[in-house]
């Protein structure tokens, strides 16, 4: 039986020991409250956060390719945390409205499909986590999988659901 590579689970962040730990400025603990979607760090343990190795490429890729709404990272400079691999680490997502879910999955697999372009032959592995609030309440859902099945398999569920 093959592993169902999208996990949802309850999640309880404290972005304030984020910030306590990184000293944000205030402009770039704004961006949790203004920006559409939001880059976070991932904690790698003992105050240590860092962002996935496609970071700044997504960001810049969402820029680019859509005017209606915010990108940005939450951090004054990004500490990237690089892996040596054909794999395509990217960062956790974060939504602060449910709405805007089908959306940054689409400007994800979107991206996918432009990082691959011309290796189709190569085997990847997508690694990506989105921390969407809804109604005061925070969920991740982590998908760990092959890179040419995101987008499918995420149209094979009711995001409404979750």
């Amino acid at each position: 039986m093959k592993k169902n590579p999208i996990s949802v689970t309850e999640a309880n962040v404290d972005f304030e020991q984020y910030f306590a730990v990184e000293q944000l400025s205030d402009n770039a603990k704004d961006r949790l409250n203004s920006t559409d979607i939001l880059a976070v760090p991932a904690n790698h343990g003992q105050g240590e956060y860092y962002f996935g190795q496609e970071t700044i490429d997504f960001i810049k890729y969402c820029r680019q390719n859509d005017h209606k709404h915010t990108y940005d990272i939450l951090a004054d400079e990004a500490k990237i945390l690089s892996l040596h691999s054909f794999d395509i680490w990217m960062p956790i997502i974060y939504i602060a409205s449910s709405v805007l879910l089908p959306f940054a999955i689409n400007m994800v697999s979107n991206y996918i499909w432009e990082k691959c372009r011309g290796r189709e032959k190569e085997e990847a592995k997508v690694d990506v986590t989105f921390l969407v609030e809804n109604k005061g309440t925070k969920k991740t859902i982590h998908y760990n999988g092959d890179a040419k099945t995101f987008k499918e398999t995420f149209d094979k569920i009711d995001l409404s659901k979750l």
